[in-house]
Formats: structure tokens, C-alpha cells, sequence
């Protein structure tokens, strides 16, 4: 019948009529017996053959041009585009493990910071808005020296350049990918500041889904009249982990 008539085949029990076959085979005698499971299970495989054809003739169906997707959302009214956005807006919460280790630390740089009337100052960071941080003001909080992140930086940008033989660009995790954890945040957050102060740019591959950071020859400062991208990458123990079982 779903052969002839073309009914939807997920509507047969394949693993049914198979399990049934299976059931009743050490029974029979009959060559004739045998020879009807065998035409049973010929007509199963057809079966699966027409679910695979119906997914894919389902799937190709679905298919739309993104460029005819990207023109009718750019043609929609921003407040409709906003409305649907907070309609399928679903705020995950997640709760990670605290070790004595990282809470030491936690207390540690909570203790060191100054106090809250001296980190507001007027000349705090005029030149930033409220909300962004840039190396300068992390230096004020005294978070970093401004000394030791400069040998960072340096360090990094040397390495950088040694590891680039053969090619003009290098993989950005095999880069920033260190033994432990906690070396790959640390060297993940340098690697940014190389790429906002203009010494590396990255190159994204959307095709094989990878990063590259490439080098400049001259340091690039961001142009006021130029629009420049953010681009977040996540980072987290279980990506490291992926990371490190990868290496080995």
C-alpha cells in the first residue's frame, strides 16, 4: 500500500515486523516458510528505501535561499525583529564549582582592589564609557602591571612570530592552547590585547569553521572612520579538555 498509493512509510513498524520475523524463524520447517520471510524482509528494505527518499524529499523542500532570507529581514520593521527576538529570548543559568584554589584567588584580587570612591575618579578613564574596560584601566585597578602585561604581550607576540615557518598565519587554538587550564585563559586574554592594539589580525575560515591569527608587519591602529568587529570566542574547561584530548 505504500508502495502503490505513495502513504507515509514511518506509518510501517520496521523494527516490529523485524522483531516478529525473528521471533518465529527457529519455527519454521518449510522451505516455502523461508522463502515468504525472505520476501518480507525484501519488502522491509523497500520500506527503509522510501523513508530515506521521503527525508530527503522533506529536507529539500524545507531548503531557502539565504540571500532571500537576509533581503526579508532586512525589510521587516526593527521593532517586529525585536518583538521576535524577546519571544524566543530564554535566559540559561548555569552554576560551575568554586575550589579553595580559585576562591583564595577570588579573595585575594577582591582585597587588592581599591576602594570604590578611588576607582570613579573623573580622571579615572575619561576617554572610555562607563561599561568598557581597556588595559590602561585595568592597570589603574591595579589588576595588572602594566610591566608585567607588556612582557606578556611581547613574549607572546615572539613566540608568535617564531612558530610562523612555512606559513603567514597559524591556527589561533593551537596558539593559545597550554598544558594547563588556567596558562590558556591567561594566554587566550593576551592574544586579545595583541589583536585589539593592531599587532595580529585573525582570519576566520567559515568553511572549515577554524581561526588564524595572522601577524602584521607594522602595527595597525584602528581608524576612527573605520567600523572596527568584536569577535567573541567562548572558552571554557570543557573546550580545553577537547583541546587537550585532541593534542594527545
Amino acid at each position: 500500500m505504500v508502495e502503490r498509493k505513495g502513504a507515509n512509510p514511518f506509518e510501517v513498524d520496521v523494527k516490529a515486523s523485524l522483531e516478529k520475523l525473528k521471533k518465529y524463524l527457529p519455527h519454521w520447517k518449510l522451505l516455502d516458510d523461508l522463502l515468504l520471510d525472505a520476501e518480507a524482509i525484501n519488502a522491509i528494505s523497500s520500506i527503509i528505501k522510501l523513508q530515506s527518499d521521503w527525508i530527503k524529499n522533506r529536507s529539500s523542500s524545507l531548503y531557502i535561499d539565504p540571500i532571500f532570507i537576509e533581503m526579508k529581514i532586512r525589510m521587516l520593521d526593527p521593532k517586529i525583529i525585536a518583538e521576535a527576538f524577546l519571544d524566543a529570548w530564554h535566559p540559561i543559568i548555569s552554576i560551575d564549582q568554586i575550589f579553595p584554589k580559585k576562591l583564595k584567588e577570588a579573595i585575594d584580587y577582591w582585597n587588592n582592589l581599591l576602594p570604590l570612591s578611588d576607582r570613579w575618579k573623573e580622571d579615572f578613564s575619561p576617554s572610555s564609557p562607563i561599561g568598557t574596560f581597556e588595559i590602561d584601566d585595568l592597570i589603574k585597578l591595579k589588576v595588572v602591571s602594566l610591566k608585567d602585561f607588556d612582557e606578556k604581550m611581547k613574549g607572546l607576540l615572539n613566540e608568535l612570530m617564531s612558530k610562523l615557518s612555512k606559513s603567514d598565519k597559524i591556527d589561533y587554538w593551537d596558539f593559545v592552547y597550554a598544558d594547563t587550564f588556567e596558562e590558556t585563559l591567561e594566554r587566550a586574554y593576551v592574544v586579545s590585547f595583541i589583536l585589539t592594539e593592531g599587532y595580529a589580525t585573525l582570519i576566520i575560515d567559515p568553511l572549515e569553521e577554524r581561526i588564524f591569527i595572522m601577524p602584521l608587519k607594522e602595527p595597525r591602529k584602528t581608524s576612527s572612520k573605520k567600523i572596527a568587529r568584536s569577535l567573541p570566542i567562548a572558552l571554557n574547561y570543557e573546550i580545553w579538555k577537547n583541546l587537550r584530548e585532541g593534542k594527545g
